[in-house]
């Protein structure tokens, strides 16, 4: 919420004409916070003749503000209530606004490019104005500030003379990129993204007890060694590299159309950190999880908008992951597909379906899957549990269970998905794929469905046809029937012994009661009812 001019002019003259110093008694020296707050409120709400009249004082409160350096490690920065640089950022951000200086411009990107992301608040809170201005900026600011998030492991007893060339180089780095991107704005040939250094994976060394049908003791060793023992010492900082990317991928974010750009130029660095390639049974340590929450929302958009064969190429970039990191991967790129599929309704069904078919033909290959020795186990494993949930629309918390993310506004959109879902309904964790898809149907339930929905339960059935914990103790009985219910509101002649699928109905509803569910006793006696009406009216 922005103050009013008013405001402005009141904290101004309550400010005094006070500079920031070193008299701040408290550890997050308010009088200093406040001077700057003030200053960003100047330059970004008062009127002219204020800001006239005080631009000299906003500028030194500003210069003072930058001077300080954020603890990049800190949570705290990442806000703008008492982080003096971003604020100090956010006043600068609002006089190029409103002075339209290439100084101004010019100082911005340089402050994008420092490593304690100390301007990222900044740009955050002030998006909508930058797309409005020149949103060149952002893009700018971005790739200058890729430039230096690159850091280097070193042995403690190392020369420090290694360490402090390596900085010196990358300070000189970050510099060139920042002039190159100042140059393009002017009117140059634009720089190409930063490329990320070319590291290995860190593999997981197993702790656990190999069980029949695991063949962790069978992968190769000398692919092990090759992937753990990368001698490359140079990482990229993917984690404040996703701070950024997390400006387009959130709602202000829409409008910058060069997503796609990040995504070609990171998508083989991704999959490589990722563990592509490696055996399935190779488990990552310490994968890049932010830079994955973000990258691969953008990387859905590409994905959905791409050419047949490279669609082809970033489908085969994420189902040629490893098991864990595939697992990890699909629950954001399946989310973010989902959202532009059910959100447009101009686009076509034909790509997340595709999409969605390819992604459960890898889910059907997890180890974890394919080697379920227990489906009716009402507990699952958190890795399976993430992708199983979200093929069936669902988010998987381990302490509040799965729901589904399906909304009834736009549920009549989600019948061309309902076939790649077949094939999980016959195999890995049955009850918590039957929980899913009952969450799933019980959105809007539609007669239509009928079919999908028995072919559903008859998997079930023969998989785990008398167990209790799955009928009874996770509700899925109970679910099956409110569903029946809310579809013979909609279509009664479901009921009618005319109905082409009456069997298999009646097949249903004859199992439920065996298992103990008694609103199915209800349901089939009005079934019955309804027959005896039709013979009497026949006779």
């Amino acid at each position: 919420e922005h103050a009013t001019p008013t405001t402005a002019r009141d904290a101004e003259e309550y400010a005094g004409g006070a500079l920031p110093d070193d008299s701040d008694t408290d550890s997050l020296k308010s009088r200093s916070t406040r001077l700057i707050t003030t200053a960003m409120l100047v330059a970004r709400d008062g009127d002219d003749e204020l800001l006239d009249a005080r631009e000299d004082w906003v500028r030194e409160i500003i210069r003072r503000a930058l001077a300080e350096e954020t603890d990049r490690r800190s949570g705290s920065n990442e806000q703008l209530r008492f982080n003096r640089p971003a604020l100090g950022t956010l006043a600068l951000l609002h006089l190029w606004r409103r002075r339209d200086l290439k100084s101004d411009r010019d100082a911005l990107v340089s402050i994008a490019a420092r490593r304690d992301r100390a301007g990222l608040p900044a740009f955050a809170a002030a998006l909508p104005m930058i797309a409005d201005q020149d949103p060149r900026l952002l893009k700018a600011g971005m790739r200058a500030a890729f430039a230096g998030y690159v850091w280097r492991w070193h042995p403690y007893n190392e020369d420090g003379t290694v360490q402090k060339r390596f900085e010196k180089g990358r300070d000189n780095a970050v510099r060139a990129a920042v002039a190159a991107e100042i140059a393009w704005l002017d009117g140059a040939k634009e720089p190409a993204w930063p490329a990320f250094p070319n590291e290995e994976p860190i593999l997981r060394v197993s702790s656990r007890i190999p069980v029949s049908g695991r063949s962790e003791d069978n992968l190769d060793d000398d692919v092990l060694d090759e992937f753990a023992e990368g001698d490359a010492m140079i990482h990229a900082d993917s984690t404040s590299a996703a701070r950024w990317l997390r400006l387009l991928t959130e709602a202000n974010g829409k409008s910058f159309d060069w997503g796609g750009e990040i995504v070609h130029a990171y998508d083989g660095w991704s999959a490589r950190v990722n563990g592509a390639k490696l055996p399935a049974e190779a488990e990552v340590d310490r994968s890049p999880s932010e830079w994955n929450a973000e990258f691969y929302a953008l990387f859905a958009e590409a994905l959905m908008n791409a050419a047949p064969d490279q669609f082809d190429v970033l489908v085969e970039q994420v189902t040629a992951l490893p098991d864990q990191s595939f697992g990890d991967v699909v629950q954001t790129l399946l989310h973010a597909a989902d959202a532009l599929y059910f959100n447009d309704a101009s686009r076509s069904s034909e790509r997340p379906v595709e999409l969605r078919a390819r992604i459960a033909t890898r889910t059907m290959a997890l180890r974890r899957w394919r080697y379920n020795y227990s489906p009716g186990n009402l507990s699952v494993d958190h890795d399976t549990a993430g992708v199983v949930a979200k093929i069936l629309l669902n988010t998987h918390d381990p302490f509040r269970g799965a729901r589904s993310y399906l909304v009834p506004a736009v549920a009549d959109r989600l019948d061309p998905l309902l076939e790649p879902m077949r094939p999980l309904q016959a195999g890995g964790p049955t009850s918590f794929v039957a929980f899913c898809t009952m969450n799933m149907l019980l959105v809007a339930p539609r007669a239509r469905h009928l079919d999908f929905v028995l072919v559903a339960i008859e998997a079930w059935r023969e998989r785990l046809p008398l167990d209790a914990g799955l009928w009874v103790t996770m509700g899925i009985g109970r679910k099956v029937v409110e569903w029946f219910e809310a579809a013979i509101l909609e279509d009664p002649g479901l009921l009618g012994p005319a109905h082409p699928q009456r069997g298999r109905i009646d097949h249903v509803l004859g199992h439920l009661v065996s298992v103990g569910i008694a609103e199915a006793h209800e349901l089939e006696k009005q079934v019955e009812g309804v027959a005896a009406t039709v013979s009497q009216g026949l006779a």
